[in-house]
């Protein structure tokens, strides 16, 4: 008689899904930005898009490192260390790009953030919906 392998508590399929759609939304704001508005725009709509995307990647990573974990006060430990990471690093980039790139158009760069949150938020409602 065999015995059943322990389930994980969290998949973290559902996060890279995520990210990979935010790195395309992230080119095609590139290109678009580029195309139609100019070097600064393209630069700065890359950069804010990129904030979001890094500071996803490092979320996704750190709270989903563990994701064969049966522990589920383990798993929350490291959502809430990755979320707290995610804040401080998307804190930094937002600074960096202000003090380094003196030709930012903050328009662009916040439309690159948001958008990109927005996905955050759309490609996990849109995947719940479909598993039905």
């Amino acid at each position: 008689m065999t015995g059943s392998k322990p389930q994980p508590l969290v998949q973290y399929q559902p996060a890279l899904q995520q990210l990979k759609w935010q790195v395309r939304l992230m080119v095609a704001l590139w290109l678009i930005a580029q195309l139609l508005y100019g070097t600064a725009a393209g630069v700065s709509a890359l950069a804010g898009a990129g904030i979001a995307v890094i500071g996803q990647a490092y979320f996704v990573f750190r709270a989903f490192r563990h994701a064969g974990e049966t522990s589920a006060q383990h798993i929350v430990q490291e959502f809430y260390r990755g979320e707290a990471g995610k804040f401080l690093l998307t804190a930094l980039l937002f600074a960096s790009v202000f003090i380094f790139f003196k030709e930012v158009e903050p328009v662009w760069l916040f439309t690159g953030f948001v958008l990109e949150q927005l996905v955050a938020w759309i490609v996990p409602l849109a995947n719940r919906n479909t598993q039905r």
